[in-house]
């Protein structure tokens, strides 16, 4: 253990440094699981979702989806992304648009305490206007499997 005098001697950006270091690498280990990521169409017409998801800073992918829109009264149109990001804890962005509009939306991991998964949902509403969804899942109830969706309701 270092005395306060040595402490008080060491010079700051040096302490800061280490400091810093120490909280970082704590905290970079509490990033979520991607788990399942869906395209929902509540709309009655079709429309194309841009996708595309960043892991660790790096674009792993990128491609569009074409979800057909409900017929009438009908079915609310679903389709799970196929995974191609790791199964394993990482920063992670996933940016989504629809149609011909330029503006993204960011769905970004955030450093949270305690592990957890996160399954994000696009909804295409009835007028036509998209929203993102997510939802937290503890890692202790985390499964693979995208069995349930977020937005179908």
């Amino acid at each position: 253990m270092l005395s306060r005098r040595a402490i008080l001697r060491t010079p700051l950006p040096l302490l800061t440094g280490a400091i810093s270091g120490c909280i970082s690498s704590r905290l970079s280990d509490n990033h979520p699981i991607l788990n399942c990521i869906e395209v929902v169409n509540a709309d009655t017409k079709p429309h194309t979702v841009h996708l595309r998801v960043d892991y660790e800073n790096e674009e792993l992918f990128s491609n569009s989806y074409a979800i057909d829109g409900r017929e009438g009264g009908g079915r609310i149109q679903q389709q799970w992304i196929p995974r191609e990001w790791p199964d394993e804890a990482g920063q992670f962005r996933v940016h989504v648009r629809m149609d011909t509009r330029s503006d993204w939306v960011t769905i970004e991991s955030a450093e949270e305490l305690g592990a957890y998964a996160i399954q994000i949902a696009y909804r295409v509403g009835s007028d036509g206007n998209g929203i993102p969804l997510w939802e937290t899942i503890d890692a202790n109830d985390y499964e693979r499997d995208c069995g349930r969706s977020l937005a179908s309701n």
